[in-house]
């Protein structure tokens, strides 16, 4: 090969007996091929480059992709359980409302509205779009806003119905004391002989207040208190003979008289149903009955409208 001040000459030889062939190649074309497959080496490079580098972050995108699906799913179950939880709350402070209407109470001022978590489910990333995270990035942070929100509501509403019912309790159990003290079973099965009021005495004939109901019952019939309390007098009286008194509490009490039998002594504790004593005849009586006084705050009422059983 030979070569001049603008060309390359090249000289092939065929074979012993045939003549040389030549060829010329100017310097330039020879430059621009070089140049060419230098160029074309540096972009087949770089593609591979790229290749790599765009493959990878599609992985890694659809790596996130998935767990960020997952974390949507995980969010909506979470949703679903503030949910079923609100509508408990709810419920509870329904009851709460019924209840302090019934004991004459103001009802619980109205919950602030819950904020609503919803939308389509369906991603919005596109798994061949670098930086299609994006949107579900937006979204999960909209979704964690709303279960944030939710959860401040569930921990403040949970606070308010258990101070409710802390009070409900209180008063409840005011209320069950006062009911468990106010008479209001029969002291004795039977019928009434006399009710409750003004009436003309059999044993004076003068118009005079019978301050309670007399039961007639066969006799040695159990008396028993018609409430809890404690009683105050058992013993001997001379118009009601043998008989026994309980004070209630709450300014309730009871007499019962004419009894055959006493079977309770000063300062014991009965409760509703206890027995008292024997329906007997004692006292001033026409006949085997008890005498039965209800008062309330120290003035005598009519014993029947306490009476509910």
């Amino acid at each position: 090969m030979s070569k001049s001040d603008h060309e390359y000459q090249i000289v092939v030889f065929p074979g012993s007996t045939s003549h040389p062939r030549r060829f010329s190649i100017r310097r330039r074309t020879v430059v621009i091929l070089l140049v060419s497959l230098l160029v074309a080496a540096a972009l087949e490079i770089a593609f591979l480059v790229q290749f790599v580098t765009q493959s990878g972050e599609i992985w890694e995108l659809q790596a996130l992709r998935s767990e960020a699906i997952q974390h949507r799913q995980k969010a909506g179950a979470l949703s679903l359980a503030m949910e079923d939880l609100r509508k408990q709350l709810s419920s509870m402070r329904e009851v709460n409302v019924r209840l302090r209407v019934m004991l004459g109470l103001d009802p619980p001022k109205p919950s602030p509205s819950l904020p609503g978590l919803g939308g389509k489910e369906e991603s919005r990333v596109s798994p061949t779009v670098p930086g299609g995270l994006g949107g579900e990035r937006d979204t999960l942070l909209e979704i964690a806003t709303q279960l944030e929100q939710k959860l401040v509501w569930l921990k403040d509403e949970a606070v308010h119905q258990e101070r409710y019912l802390v009070e409900l309790t209180g008063i409840v159990g005011d209320k069950r004391v006062q009911w468990a003290a106010t008479p209001s079973i029969w002291p004795v099965r039977g019928w009434v002989s006399s009710g409750f009021g003004q009436r003309v005495s059999p044993f004076t004939g003068m118009d005079t207040l019978h301050g309670g109901v007399d039961i007639s019952a066969p006799m040695h019939t159990a008396v028993i208190s018609s409430a809890v309390g404690t009683v105050i007098t058992a013993g001997p009286e001379k118009s009601l003979g043998n008989m026994v008194v309980v004070s209630h509490g709450h300014g309730y009490k009871t007499t019962y008289g004419h009894l055959a039998k006493v079977k309770v002594h000063p300062g014991q504790h009965v409760k509703r149903g206890d027995v008292l004593g024997e329906v007997g005849n004692s006292g001033l009586s026409t006949g085997p009955h008890l005498h039965y006084e209800v008062e309330v705050n120290g003035s005598a009422v009519d014993p029947m409208k306490y009476i509910i059983d």
